[in-house]
This record gives structure tokens, C-alpha cells and sequence, in this order.
């Protein structure tokens, strides 16, 4: 390949990088090209960018951006996964993949400049999204207000329905 072209990708490869909150690195190896395009068609419909790069290239674009610490695991056929939207979906993603279909096997991950192992990437991954969490912290606040108030409305709401007993009593009487 002539030296434009693998500074195209370099340079393509190195503005994706730009912004991504989670990158992961996957060995897809014994993979059939149906499987692969699978997990691509998968990765477009969550807006996770799923590439494949020639090692050397994709070191010297994760280098460009200081990040380094995955260098050791480029080695054997690499695809990358990266999002600009959250940093566990990515991992979701290779992760429930090669539960269903044993492959691909994730390699490591770095998150927020932190360099994940396979276990701990598969750890990240069974975490619930961002939105489920934010939710169980919204209703654990929520829960002794509603509490309250619930409370609150059945004192109020007691003096009437005295009343309407003490009525229903003095027409039985009278």
C-alpha cells in the first residue's frame, strides 16, 4: 500500500478517536465474514464504530493521541470498537457477541485513560446503561417523598371521611 494511503488511514483513523469515551480492542479471529458483519450491522445500530486496521496503523493513530497503553495487545488480526456517546455500549456489545457466538475474544479497553483487561471489560459490560442507572437513583430519591406525601393525603383526607361516616350513621339512627 503506498505511504498516502497509510497515512489516510492513519489520519481517518486518528480523528475518530477524537471524542470516543470507551475504546476496545477485539481479536476476531475464526470469525466467518457473516459473523463479522453481524457484529457491524450491530455496532450501526447502537453507534458504535466497529473497525478493522493493520496493527502498525492503528498504533501509530492511538499513539498520535496518547494512548499507549494498548500497544502491547496489537498484535494478531485487531478490530476496534470506540463510542462518542457512552463507554459501556461498546463493551456490551463485544461482549454479548461473543456470549451468543464465542467470538470475538475482547483483547483490553481504555476508559477515561484507564487500561481494562478482558475481565474487566467484561465486568464494565454487565453494568445496567447509563439511563437505567439514573433512573434506580431517581426512584431511590423519589421513594420517601412519595412516601410522605402519601402519608400526608391520608390525614387529610381522614377528617372527611369521618364525617361522611358520622353522617351515614345519623341517617341509620334518625
Amino acid at each position: 500500500m503506498p505511504t498516502a494511503q497509510k497515512e489516510q488511514i492513519i489520519h481517518s483513523a486518528t480523528e475518530r478517536l477524537d471524542g470516543v469515551k470507551g475504546i476496545y480492542l477485539a481479536d476476531f479471529s475464526g470469525m466467518t465474514v457473516e459473523k463479522v458483519s453481524a457484529l457491524r450491522k450491530k455496532c450501526r445500530e447502537e453507534q458504535v464504530y466497529f473497525h478493522v486496521i493493520k496493527n502498525t496503523l492503528l498504533k501509530r493513530a492511538l499513539n498520535a493521541r496518547g494512548i499507549t497503553d494498548l500497544d502491547p495487545f496489537l498484535k494478531g488480526p485487531t478490530g476496534i470498537a470506540m463510542s462518542a456517546l457512552d463507554e459501556v455500549t461498546p463493551a456490551r456489545i463485544l461482549s454479548d457477541f461473543a456470549r451468543e457466538n464465542e467470538r470475538p475474544r475482547i483483547k483490553a479497553g481504555v476508559v477515561e485513560g484507564r487500561l481494562l483487561d478482558e475481565n474487566q471489560v467484561k465486568q464494565l459490560a454487565a453494568l445496567p446503561s447509563r439511563e437505567v442507572l439514573l433512573q434506580q437513583v431517581l426512584g431511590t430519591l423519589i421513594a420517601p417523598m412519595t412516601l410522605l406525601l402519601g402519608a400526608i393525603e391520608a390525614t387529610l383526607r381522614l377528617p372527611a371521611t369521618m364525617a361522611e361516616v358520622l353522617a351515614k350513621e345519623r341517617q341509620k339512627a334518625g
